[in-house]
């Protein structure tokens, strides 16, 4: 399981480190690639990164849905169809392809963000307005009774 919250920078060739506590789950699981596509959230845009087998699980899942249901081809075209295979290298960065980069709008300062299974990649200023909005909703005292914690 991913946790954490952790701020990198892209480099000129659009290469980013991934956060070593993330590379020791990749490399204890013998994981040497990610697949990275594109994720709305929110009104706002980032990067979804899984790990093979989470992927592969996420894909079995999509086996047992109706092939034809709108939402599933909706579903399928964005996140499946926006998705790229990229290798980790041995410094432990990915190269993000600018067609993802320029989709979550990524400059050079970007943060990693955990989400249990997979993790995200987040424009740094971005993932700062999408957390204070988040801080907001979380003071609601009904938030954790509709989440049944």
């Amino acid at each position: 399981m991913f946790s954490g919250r952790f701020d990198h920078s892209i480099d000129e060739k659009g290469r980013v480190s991934i956060p070593a506590r993330f590379r020791e789950i990749l490399q204890r699981e013998n994981h040497d690639r990610l697949y990275i596509t594109n994720f709305p959230y929110d009104g706002e845009r980032c990067l979804a990164l899984y790990p093979p087998s989470q992927w592969d699980k996420l894909n079995a899942q999509l086996q047992n849905m109706p092939r034809f249901d709108p939402q599933v081809q909706a579903f399928e075209t964005m996140f499946i169809g926006g998705a790229h295979d990229v290798p980790v290298d041995r410094q432990g960065r990915i190269l993000i392809p600018t067609n993802l980069r320029d989709y979550a709008k990524l400059d050079r300062e970007v943060t990693f963000s955990a989400r249990r299974d997979h993790f995200q990649l987040w424009d740094k200023q971005i993932l700062g307005k999408v957390l204070k909005a988040t801080e907001e909703k979380i003071t609601d005292p009904e938030f954790f009774t509709k989440l049944g914690l």
